[in-house]
């Protein structure tokens, strides 16, 4: 079941964030390597009502992420004529899963609860973007159906941008 992040989940959703932290660093990926994203950046998404969460009734929360129906000012340094969607889209940020149940769809779930919150807000397009070094989330973004659109530049470094009309 997917819901809405509540401040109290902060611990449970920290343990999730170490676990990708982790990952991302297994595989040689720079990304989240600098204590990003901490507690306060959480807590701004739960407050913000961006927060999300895969909370199984057996497993208990064992994935989150910002879903953001307001656009990514980032996106702007890629030209709107690239962009294979609408000026309209929905943004998810962080993005991640429990270690001990990767790959049982949890990603998926997420993302697809994205795209039914996009489409009740009338938004049709998708936007995402990662590191090129990311292979799981390229994974991912290839069997959803996500065109690759160009690089964009954050203080943390380029991040390859995609994106899918919904």
């Amino acid at each position: 079941m997917i819901r809405k992040a509540l401040p109290e989940d902060i611990d449970s959703i920290m343990v999730i964030i170490r676990d990708a932290q982790r990952a991302l660093a297994e595989l040689g990926i720079d990304q989240w390597q600098d204590g990003y994203p901490t507690r306060d950046i959480i807590l701004r998404d739960i407050d913000l009502g961006h927060g999300y969460l895969c909370d199984d009734a057996t497993e208990g929360i064992i994935g989150y992420s910002a879903i953001v129906l307001t656009g990514e000012e980032a996106y702007r340094q890629i030209d709107a004529s690239q962009w294979n969607t609408s000026s309209d889209y929905v943004v998810v940020h962080r993005l991640c899963v429990r270690n001990d149940v990767r790959r049982k769809g949890t990603a998926t779930e997420l993302m697809q609860y994205a795209i039914t919150k996009a489409k009740v807000a009338n938004l049709s397009g998708f936007r995402i973007d990662t590191h090129k070094g990311n292979i799981r989330m390229l994974s991912l973004l290839e069997r959803l159906g996500f065109k690759h659109t160009g690089r964009i530049l954050y203080e943390s470094g380029e991040r390859e941008a995609f994106d899918l009309n919904i």
